[in-house]
């Protein structure tokens, strides 16, 4: 290679430029100096070159789990040297090929070595940090005017250095109109949003429902389970606002979607679903979970008649703080909401708790009685449910959009701040992607057959939830063994619960694979009675049928 340099930092910087545009992060390597202490010679490394020292895997002191492994011994390079006569560095030595997989160009930018606030950018931010404006909105203008996050070059990370003080910027008031007259000409820019509108008889805006392209997307890879809510009213007009929310393959919040109704009744709500539904290909979800309002239970029951309709986690909780205040009875509600007891059993409990806390003559024990096969576990226990059994997700989408949510914005202000919401969800996606394929968890397991492969399978945060069942097998006591035609059965219990039966259907021809405690229909990951049989039919690789 007869390329030339002026210097060893325009050669580091040349090849800085070409890892960039092939998907790979460089590192200084060593140097050669001549008898007066001159660089005569540097080598530049692929940054996934060597190993990581085995001591590390070793350690009795960890506290924490692995790190992802990310060198992988790469062997490419750049070595170049100083021709003494001219004063020229030229190239010595060059290695082109990688034994990785090389970074998808569209998340280049989140390598340490791509990343840098330009000066212009730096100027900008120092402006709106001087007028106030909080971290993420500036993230978020910088992004709309570079074209989206990935273009910025730079990371919410880096630009937190820049900023401290916070005070909302101030976006030019406007109506009904404006807000829909923003979301129609969203179009322009990105061709898969769609935005619907309806009108009172006085010619008002009566309803609205919008989505981005990207939220369009994800609503067909995760749309099976439907999470919306109307709790807030946070705007100019006291409107209903109404999010439709999911969890995707990396357990995050995903959002589907907005909506504004005129009011609580279930025509708006009808209208905003039977708008949804059209807006999303007439894709409609297996699971809806909502805060228990009955207009949305009547209007999902007129939509989508086939979808099983729960109730959230998080607002039951607080149902129950508002009216109960046994600490005891508190607790057993939290365990029937989340526990994997059958039916009879609950029931039986139920009847325990009503008689030791005198609930014969309570309203509100009975409604909520009758409203139990939306929320207790031991009705929902062969239905997916994508992570929505817990409250911790509602709690992290309700404290977060209410931050960008004020009673004093108009229509066009929430419609702007709610694509900043949108935006952030979306980068988070894009980030935990970017992790996911970027460096391989350390295999600890005796099954490394399936521990790889779950690790191939699954995304990182998906894999930790299956590594989990992995480990657990060891609780898991083999019973019996019988063979109906190609179908195994296999009957075993878990550590500590002698008695209690748990059966898993093999068969060896189609791969097929079912256990009778449900934990595959609500995560979607084999659990470690599924795992046991792997092991015991010597599987090297998790049966496809298993793997969403």
């Amino acid at each position: 290679m007869n390329k030339t340099f002026r210097s060893d930092e325009a050669a580091y910087e040349f090849y800085r430029r070409f890892g960039k545009c092939f998907g790979f992060g460089i590192r200084k390597g060593d140097s050669g100096k001549d008898e007066s202490g001159r660089v005569i010679r540097r080598r530049f490394f692929c940054n996934r070159a060597g190993l990581r020292q085995r001591h590390h895997y070793d350690r009795l002191d960890r506290q924490r789990g692995h790190r992802s492994e990310t060198c992988t011994n790469c062997e490419a390079k750049l070595s170049v040297y100083l021709d003494v006569v001219s004063g020229i560095w030229r190239v010595r030595k060059i290695v082109l090929d990688h034994n990785h997989d090389l970074t998808l160009a569209y998340m280049v930018h989140m390598m340490t070595n791509f990343r840098e606030i330009s000066c212009s950018a730096k100027a900008q931010i120092s402006g709106m940090q001087f007028h106030g404006v909080p971290t993420s909105k500036i993230l978020g203008y910088m992004a709309g005017q570079a074209g989206g996050y990935s273009l910025m070059g730079f990371t919410k990370k880096d630009a937190y250095n820049y900023i401290n003080k916070a005070k909302r910027a101030k976006i030019i008031d406007g109506d009904a109109n404006a807000a829909v007259v923003y979301l129609e000409g969203k179009a322009g820019a990105d061709p898969m949003s769609m935005a619907r509108h309806n009108l009172t008889k006085d010619n008002m805006l009566a309803n609205m429902f919008w989505a981005d392209g990207g939220s369009r997307v994800d609503y067909q890879y995760f749309g099976d389970v439907l999470a919306f809510d109307s709790t807030y009213k946070k705007n100019k007009y006291q409107r209903p606002l109404v999010i439709f929310s999911g969890v995707n393959n990396h357990k995050q919040t995903t959002i589907f979607g907005f909506g504004l109704v005129l009011d609580e009744n279930v025509g708006s709500y009808k209208w905003l679903l039977e708008n949804l539904l059209e807006v999303m290909c007439n894709k409609k979800p297996s699971v809806v979970v909502t805060d228990g309002c009955g207009s949305m239970k009547a209007a999902i029951k007129s939509v989508f008649p086939e979808a099983t309709h729960r109730l959230c986690a998080w607002h039951m909780e607080k149902n129950v703080t508002t009216n109960v205040k046994e600490e005891g009875l508190r607790q057993c509600f939290t365990w029937w909401l989340y526990s994997e007891l059958e039916i009879d059993e609950f029931e039986a409990e139920w009847d325990d708790a009503v008689e030791k806390y005198g609930l014969q003559n309570s309203f509100w024990a009975k409604e909520t009685f009758q409203k139990r096969m939306m929320w207790a576990n031991a009705y929902q226990q062969d239905k997916f449910c994508a992570g929505f059994r817990t409250t911790s997700w509602y709690e992290g989408i309700n404290a977060y959009v209410k931050n960008f949510l004020k009673s004093r914005h108009s229509l066009v202000d929430m419609v702007q701040n709610l694509e900043l919401v949108v935006r952030v969800y979306h980068n988070n996606e894009l980030l935990a992607q970017f992790r996911s394929l970027h460096g391989m968890p350390v295999m600890t397991t005796c099954l490394d057959p399936l521990e790889k492969y779950a690790a191939d399978a699954y995304t990182r945060e998906i894999f930790v939830d299956a590594k989990k069942e992995i480990v657990g097998v060891g609780a898991v006591n083999f019973v019996a063994k019988i063979r109906r035609s190609t179908t195994m059965v296999h009957t075993l219990e878990e550590y500590r619960e002698p008695g209690r039966e748990v059966i898993v259907l093999y068969d060896r021809v189609s791969r097929k694979m079912e256990c009778r405690c449900n934990f595959w229909s609500q995560k979607g990951i084999p659990c470690r009675h599924m795992f046991f049989v792997m092991k015991h039919e010597h599987l090297t690789r998790i049966p496809k049928r298993l793997v969403l």
